[in-house]
């Protein structure tokens, strides 16, 4: 596959991490940063300055008929796009990963601020994606029930159990879902901007993925408030962190294993092969890579895997 190949899978997969794991429309999180960019650094350029017009208005025009669900997220989109726009401008941050996550730390202040001046807005938010997540279940319960049609009871009761206690695992943690899948839409974002501007850039190869090893901290602290007996907020606010952390590390580990991967597959079956099983054998596959990906904090495995197989070809 060329280079261009690789670099519109990457960006592929983006999307449907970016798809995945919004707890709202993912189209806000990708179109709306994308025209901030626009705006923001080809205001030069009238094409530019034409497509991000179209999909600004495309995107607020019109009635505001449904109160939450029409603002809270083109509000958070504006807020992520803007936050966004800001950090690549202000910052001589040059990884699109730190620029993303500095993203995220702006975007959830700017959240904190408005909670704090106006708790009512984010109380009205929190009620209004509860309710989202919990229709959700039941389109998904109406689903499982047509899918059963004459299974066995004990397994339909097992079926919508589960379902229950994924809907209460997202009601807490939708935070950090949306964090994960902002990040995501940022980069699908700035790939378009990039592709838009000529370049064929980014997004970088999954296996060199990595991040700031003092990340660690936060997923500690996200850890310590979930096993100290801090109340009810605190929880939740551990809980987020610590999922969102553990998405990072997951992918960093995911990475470490595609880098291996790519050292170890001798032909194209072999890479087929390798790929046949880590599918087939995932779970583990998972949590091997969420280890590798924590430890890599401490153990810089590609670099001393690099080196061992630099010293050994010599």
């Amino acid at each position: 596959m060329t280079e261009r190949g690789w670099t519109l899978t990457r960006a592929a997969l983006l999307v449907m991490v970016t798809v995945m794991l919004s707890p709202i429309s993912p189209i806000w999180l990708v179109f709306v940063p994308f025209a901030l960019l626009l705006l923001a650094f080809r205001s030069d350029d009238w094409l530019s300055v034409a497509v991000a017009a179209v999909v600004l208005g495309l995107a607020f025009a019109g009635s505001r008929p449904g109160g939450m669900e029409w603002y809270v997220p083109r509000a958070w989109s504006l807020i992520a796009g803007g936050a966004f726009v800001a950090v690549t401008a202000f910052t001589k941050l040059e990884g699109l990963l730190d620029r993303v996550l500095w993203t995220i730390v702006v975007g959830a202040a700017v959240v904190l601020l408005i909670g704090i001046v106006r708790p009512g807005v984010i109380e009205g938010v929190n009620w209004w994606m509860v309710g989202e997540i919990r229709q959700a279940s039941l389109v998904a319960g109406n689903i499982l029930e047509q899918l059963q049609g004459s299974a066995d009871p004990e397994v339909r009761d097992r079926l919508q159990a589960a379902v229950q206690r994924w809907v209460g695992f997202q009601q807490d943690v939708y935070p950090a879902m949306l964090s994960l899948a902002t990040a995501a839409g940022l980069g699908v974002a700035w790939f378009g901007f990039e592709r838009l501007s000529g370049r064929f850039q980014s997004p970088r190869a999954i296996r060199d993925f990595r991040f700031s090893h003092h990340l660690v901290w936060l997923l500690i602290g996200g850890l310590l408030l979930l096993v100290l007996p801090l109340g009810r907020m605190a929880f939740q606010v551990g809980e987020n962190a610590t999922l969102f952390m553990g998405g990072l590390y997951l992918l960093r580990g995911v990475a470490i294993l595609m880098w291996i991967g790519a050292a170890a597959a001798t032909s194209v079956w072999s890479g087929i092969l390798l790929t046949l099983a880590a599918v087939l054998l995932y779970p583990v596959v998972l949590g091997t890579a969420l280890v590798l990906g924590l430890s890599d904090t401490w153990v810089d495995l590609r670099a001393r895997l690099s080196r061992s197989s630099a010293d050994h070809d010599l």
